[in-house]
């Protein structure tokens, strides 16, 4: 599907008027925002340790793409380095002194490029400021798509060019699982890692729903201090979220809704070396937390997670819990929301409800359906 989907990190790229550093994941679309979003002068690529291409897909030898990259700034205009976690350090002496004229904008492929450019000894300290960009929000994609289930699967810009429907990414999954692995393995390749066999097997756990590091080591068969540095290491890679829980563990999960579902799919189905016709896939938990980083910006607090009183999103500011809510992809019966209520009020005095087949009946104090979520991602996004 050719769509572009508007997103509110356009305005910030749109009124940058400082050195900056975009960084983030591979594939979340910075390119495209920046191109977009941004009237630039000049934008070269990053090809490789010599090589660089030009506006005009010209590969040319670094040194020249810069002094083109130097003759805009000394002009005042804008300048675009993609790709500049390739560009080898011994550059960046030279660039820091071009600094302050005109503007640059860097963007980096990975996560470890921040800490380099803002490291005590890089030139570039305190030139560039930094601006991440990662998924696309929740609200971002159903403002526009009215469809919450796809907007799911939406928020990773990668998958946005090969699927129409969540039954579509079902039954090309075999496909999929070819591409993530690879996805995968360029974000370690351009944080400068190897995606071991050991890293793989993390993620294919976490993909499957286990959560946590104890029982993802004793899987794999590792020491738990072992998998719990992974983890994080994976997390700063941009390839897993932390989400705060009530109690004192946190809950990992992969970040990106359609990796999550594919990398489910292989660790339980193999489907990467066979033909399996994949009925149905957890996609009711990646709706949960997208639904609850929305409802949390909406209500100002912060995202939790309860797995002890299984509450699928428990919202909390000041360290308070002021909402909980029980998310179904189906509809709420009152039996169920009954015995749900019981459990939510045990952490918030306000609790509510969500399905995404219609509005629920009048149970909490607040019910969702379709409608009212388009409601507030329309407000979100405003």
């Amino acid at each position: 599907m050719r769509l572009h989907l508007r997103r509110r990190e356009e305005k910030k790229i749109a009124s940058i008027k400082n050195w900056t550093l975009i960084y983030g994941r591979r594939k979340t679309g910075k390119t495209t925002l920046v191109k977009s979003a941004l009237k630039y002068d000049t934008y070269i690529i990053i090809g490789d340790v010599n090589n660089a291409i030009t506006q005009s897909d010209e590969i040319v030898r670094i040194e020249k793409a810069l002094e083109e990259v130097k003759r805009t700034l000394k002009n005042g205009g804008i300048a675009v380095i993609d790709e500049f976690q390739r560009l080898p350090e011994i550059y960046w002496s030279l660039i820091a002194s071009w600094a302050p004229s005109g503007i640059l904008v860097a963007i980096g492929s990975s996560y470890g490029i921040v800490n380099k450019v803002f490291d005590r000894n890089s030139p570039l300290l305190g030139i560039f400021t930094p601006l991440e960009i990662g998924l696309i929000s929740y609200e971002d994609v159903l403002s526009q798509l009215n469809d919450p289930v796809l907007s799911v699967l939406y928020r990773d810009p990668w998958i946005i060019p090969f699927i129409e429907s969540y039954d579509e990414l079902k039954k090309r999954i075999k496909e999929f699982s070819l591409v993530a692995k690879g996805l995968i393995g360029e974000v370690f390749k351009e944080e400068e890692r190897q995606l071991t066999d050991l890293y793989y097997k993390i993620l294919l756990t976490l993909g499957e729903g286990v959560w946590r590091s104890k029982e993802i080591a004793g899987i794999v068969q590792r020491e738990e201090p072992t998998i719990t540095s992974m983890i994080n290491k994976l997390a700063k890679m941009g390839l897993v979220s932390k989400i705060l829980t009530l109690g004192k563990e946190n809950y990992y999960k992969v970040s990106s809704p359609p990796l999550s579902l594919i990398l489910y799919a292989e660790s339980k189905y193999m489907v990467s070396e066979r033909d399996a016709l994949i009925e149905e896939l957890p996609i009711g938990r990646e709706v949960q937390f997208s639904i609850g980083e929305m409802l949390a910006k909406y209500f100002g607090g912060q995202l939790y997670y309860s797995p002890k009183e299984d509450i699928d999103v428990v919202i909390v500011r000041k360290k308070k819990p002021i909402w909980a809510f029980e998310i179904k992809m189906g509809e709420i019966t009152k039996s169920e929301a009954l015995n749900s209520i019981k459990r939510m009020s045990k952490v918030s005095e306000r609790v509510g409800f969500v399905s995404l087949k219609e509005k629920p009946n009048d149970y909490g104090d607040l019910n969702l359906g379709p409608k009212e979520l388009m409601q507030i991602a329309k407000e979100l996004s405003s």
